[in-house]
């Protein structure tokens, strides 16, 4: 509710510096952001509960900055109550399958496997994990969906 009271409530995105949000400070001037409705600069650290807000901000500078050095900058800019990043890790997958290595059946794909920047750069790895699935199970008919079976609450899988 906060982040649309601060971004006009029309589809204005609130935006704040990285490292204006790490301290706690308003940006007085923001970069350009490819959200195409239009920002405005706000307190985005006074949106969440302070316990949250600190997390955050230790995660910022002891994790991602350590990871993906340069991550805290000025020009890093966060959005509403979305931040815009790549995953730091990547979940291995064959090559020639795309499949998960050492996992049957599992197809990473996409941002948050790491194969990805961004939403069209996932939207593209879906596209081609979509058809090594295809291959897999349509075009290769001794491929089983499930190579194990496993018993659970009311179920098996």
């Amino acid at each position: 509710r906060k982040a649309c009271e601060f971004g006009c409530g029309d589809m204005t995105v609130p935006v704040q510096r990285l490292t204006d949000f790490v301290r706690g400070e308003l940006s007085s001037t923001v970069p350009a952001s490819s959200y195409r409705l239009g920002t405005k600069s706000a307190p985005l650290h006074d949106i969440y509960p302070k316990p949250l807000y600190n997390s955050f901000v230790h995660a910022i500078i002891n994790h991602f900055d350590k990871q993906m050095p340069g991550f805290l900058c000025d020009e890093a800019l966060v959005h509403g109550v979305e931040t815009r990043t790549s995953s730091p890790l990547r979940v291995l997958r064959d090559a020639n399958t795309l499949k998960a290595i050492g996992v049957d059946n599992l197809f990473p794909t996409g941002e948050g496997a790491g194969f990805a920047g961004g939403i069209v750069s996932a939207a593209v790895d879906g596209l081609i994990v979509a058809e090594a699935i295809k291959t897999n199970f349509f075009e290769n008919p001794g491929a089983a969906l499930f190579t194990t079976k496993k018993n659970s609450v009311g179920f098996e899988y």
